[in-house]
């Protein structure tokens, strides 16, 4: 096992004491990194003129994100340990959002804001993406 492998596992282990939390902790650094990603990647690593097809710019789309992906590999550590700093900032923020709009527990406040997240990341990239073909 990798030194890398060992101390995410740790870090991971120390997310999980935070429960909801942790997770949405992890998530919401995982959503701020692929949407910035991919939009600097889209616009200043790899550019491309508009107006190039859908074929072509859903291609563009998946080359785009695997270069994300593979990126998100290298940082995944970091984004681990950034959760886990934020993992008490989360859980008071998930508490306040609970109590504020009335759910009637934090799993239910949790799908939501997981459902907001995924909404807002398929919105982004299917915007930029169509806004390319």
């Amino acid at each position: 096992m990798t030194c890398s492998y060992l101390l995410n596992d740790r870090i991971l282990k120390k997310l999980r004491r935070y429960g909801v939390s942790g997770i949405l902790s992890y998530g919401l650094l995982n959503t701020a990194y692929y949407l910035t990603t991919f939009l600097f990647v889209w616009f200043y690593i790899a550019p491309a003129p508009g107006k190039m097809g859908y074929l072509a710019a859903v291609e563009r789309f998946f080359k785009v994100m695997a270069m994300v992906w593979a990126g998100s590999q290298v940082t995944k550590l970091l984004r681990a340990g950034g959760a886990l700093a934020l993992a008490p900032f989360v859980d008071r923020g998930l508490s306040w959002f609970t109590d504020k709009f009335k759910f009637e527990s934090q799993g239910k406040a949790f799908m939501a804001i997981v459902g907001f997240c995924f909404g807002l990341a398929l919105m982004v990239f299917l915007v930029i993406t169509l806004l390319w073909a």
